[in-house]
């Protein structure tokens, strides 16, 4: 399997390109579905990650032949590429050779702070940074992402990173709870983008108004001035009036 993918479906909605360094995630968020598509357990996928084998090496490959590609690398959708100091240095010396061949690159991170580390990469190049934050509540966050780190350490590295003039984008997806939801919209209202996604694969999503959640979460955003994008399965729940303003609204 190549490291550098072409994206389908409802990935294109992140990223025309993706690369995926490793296998498995420390992280062991509950809602991750990475241990489904590969048919393993939440345990077993975030006990033990590891850099996919030769992963620098082929990635060299398939970067040189994508030299100038003027398409987006997403860092990454089957794992985290800063969930440990490890990976972060094997994710540094991809940011290394995306750099080398002129490739545009975004990461999509919850650990930020470490990231912080390849900061001028991200500055040097203009390449995208983003965390997924779903929660002000650190006993939410536990419960639900128990490896990762906390909130308060992404909502401030971020804004280093803003303050560093990168582009910043934060995905509110799974929406667990909307009162969470717009506390983190209001806690990172200075960046770029906010993507707003649904909760899926659990029966308790089944009890969220979500017509409620689209207007809600887009409302707050036009309220305090920061573009945002309502992903394509909370987007068929909109009621008329935050269709008008269509599914995404820049600032």
């Amino acid at each position: 399997m190549s490291i550098i993918y072409v994206l389908s479906g409802k990935a294109l909605e992140y990223s025309e390109l993706s690369a995926n360094l490793f296998t498995g995630c420390s992280h062991a968020c509950t809602y991750c579905y990475c241990p489904a598509i590969r048919r393993t357990t939440l345990e077993n996928w975030s006990s033990n990650p590891n850099p996919r084998k030769d992963v620098l090496r082929l990635l060299e490959n398939e970067a040189k032949k994508l030299s100038g590609d003027k398409r987006e690398i997403l860092l990454s959708f089957m794992s985290d590429p800063y969930h440990s100091d490890d990976a972060a240095k094997y994710t540094h010396e991809a940011l290394v050779i995306f750099e080398k061949y002129g490739l545009r690159c975004q990461v999509l991170t919850k650990n930020p702070e470490l990231a912080l580390r390849d900061i001028d990469l991200f500055v040097r190049n203009n390449w995208k940074i983003a965390t997924t934050a779903l929660f002000t509540s650190e006993n939410m966050r536990r419960e639900f992402e128990q490896g990762a780190p906390s909130m308060e350490s992404r909502f401030e590295s971020m804004l280093q990173f803003h303050s560093a003039g990168v582009y910043t984008w934060v995905s509110i997806e799974p929406i667990i709870d909307l009162k969470e939801a717009l506390g983190v919209i209001n806690r990172m209202s200075f960046v770029d983008l906010i993507k707003i996604g649904r909760w899926n694969y659990d029966a308790r999503a089944n009890k969220i108004d979500w017509s409620v959640v689209a207007a809600e979460t887009s409302s707050l955003c036009r309220k305090l001035g920061v573009s945002y994008y309502i992903k394509n399965d909370l987007f068929v729940y909109a009621d008329e009036e935050t269709k008008s303003f269509g599914q995404r609204w820049e600032a």
